[in-house]
C-alpha cells in the first residue's frame, strides 16, 4: 500500500529540489525507480497468489500513476527490473569483486522449520536488541534505525508460516567490506557537510565499527549473484537498489541516444548530487552506496546531500508503513 510518506520522503521532495534548481538556471536531472526485488515483494506476491514480477510490475504502474497526477517532476522514473539495471548490477558488483572488497564466508543463517525456507530480511520478525521495539525485521529496526542481521532479533518468529521453530543451518553468502572500506568511507563522510538526522545516524555507525555486509541472499526473487560459487543466490535488495540511480541515468540517455551523456552526471567536480528519502533509508546512502562507487575503483563522484524526511506517523503516534499497511493513502 502506498502512502502519503512514500510520497513526501522521496518523490515529492525530489521533484520541488529539481523545480528550485531548474528556476535558478541549472542543468538538472531527476531519476528514481521502483524497488521491484526483496523478500517484502516476494512475501507479498506469495500472500496476493501472484508472482513477484506481476506485482512488481503492478506497483510501479501505481506509483507511476501517482507521480503523473501530482506532477511530480521526474525525468526518468524507471524500476530495479530494467535490463539496463541488471547489467549495471553485474557489472559494478563484479568490479568490486576484482579490487578485493567482496568477500565470503561460510555461516549459520536463520531458517524456519516449519515452511522449509531461509528467513532473511522481510522474512523474519522480532524484537530489535538494540531498542527493544517488538516488529523489527532481519534487515533493519525502522524504531532505531539499526541495521541489523536476522540472528540478531530476540523471540523471531517466520513472517509465513508464524513459526518460531528456528534453527541455524549452514549457507555462503558474500559481503561488501566495509571494514575495509572504513578509512575511505570515514574520509568521504568528513567531506560532506551532512545535518540533522543524517549527520546523527552516519556519524553513530561509524562510531559503533563498520562490519561487512552482507550482499547476497538466500531466495528466489532477484538479481543472480554474479560471484563465482553463488549460483542460487541473489543480490540483496538494499545492495542494488541504489545502484539504480546510475543505471537510471544511463537508461535515461540511451533512451535519448546519447550514450556517453550519463557521465556528465557520474563524474568530476562539476556535478552537485542531493538524495531525497525517508529516514530510514539514510545509512544506506551515505555509507552503503558511497561504498559500492569507491569500491568499484572507477572514480565516481559521491552524494553530496541528503535530505532526510522524519516518519509520517499516525494518530496514537505508530508510523505509516507499507508493509504493516498502516498510512493514509
Amino acid at each position: 500500500m502506498l502512502h502519503l510518506g512514500n510520497l513526501v520522503g522521496c518523490l515529492l521532495s525530489g521533484g520541488v529540489f529539481t523545480r528550485f534548481y531548474r528556476l535558478m538556471g541549472y542543468e538538472v536531472l531527476h531519476v528514481s525507480g521502483t524497488d521491484a526485488h526483496g523478500t517484502k515483494i516476494e512475501y507479498e506476491a506469495q500472500r496476493l497468489g501472484i508472482s513477484p514480477k506481476e506485482l512488481s510490475d503492478r506497483v510501479h504502474q501505481e506509483i507511476s500513476e501517482v507521480l503523473r497526477q501530482f506532477e511530480v517532476a521526474i525525468d526518468n522514473y524507471t524500476t530495479t527490473e530494467s535490463e539496463v539495471h541488471k547489467e549495471f548490477v553485474t557489472q559494478i558488483y563484479r568490479e568490486m569483486d576484482a579490487n578485493g572488497y567482496i568477500i565470503s564466508r561460510e555461516e549459520e543463517r536463520a531458517f524456519c522449520n516449519g515452511c522449509g525456507r531461509f528467513l532473511a530480511d522481510r522474512f523474519i520478525v522480532g524484537t530489535c536488541p538494540r531498542c527493544g521495539y517488538p516488529a523489527a525485521q532481519g534487515n533493519q529496526c525502522d524504531a532505531c534505525g539499526a541495521l541489523l542481521e536476522p540472528e540478531e532479533l530476540v523471540s523471531p518468529h517466520c513472517a509465513f508460516c508464524g513459526s518460531t521453530d528456528i534453527v541455524r543451518r549452514k549457507t555462503r553468502h558474500w559481503y561488501l567490506d566495509l571494514e575495509k572500506l572504513a578509512p575511505k568511507l570515514l574520509e568521504y563522510v568528513q567531506s560532506r557537510n551532512f545535518q540533522g538526522n543524517v549527520k546523527l545516524f552516519t556519524e553513530r555507525m561509524i562510531q559503533e565499527g563498520l562490519r561487512p555486509r552482507a550482499v547476497t541472499r538466500d531466495i528466489e526473487w532477484g538479481i543472480p549473484a554474479p560471484f563465482e560459487g553463488a549460483e542460487g543466490k541473489v543480490i540483496y535488495v538494499w545492495a542494488e537498489a541504489a545502484l539504480g540511480y546510475v543505471s537510471a541515468t544511463i537508461e535515461h540517455f540511451r533512451k535519448l541516444g546519447e550514450e556517453e551523456r550519463w557521465k556528465d552526471f557520474w563524474f568530476g567536480d562539476e556535478v552537485w548530487q542531493v538524495y531525497a528519502q525517508g529516514k530510514d533509508n539514510i545509512p544506506f546512502h551515505t555509507l552503503i552506496f558511497p561504498g559500492q562507487l569507491i569500491a568499484s575503483g572507477k572514480g565516481y563522484h559521491l552524494p553530496d546531500q541528503i535530505s532526510a524526511t522524519e516518519y509520517l506517523n499516525w494518530i496514537g503516534g505508530e508510523q505509516f508503513s507499507k508493509t504493516r499497511r498502516v498510512g493514509i493513502r
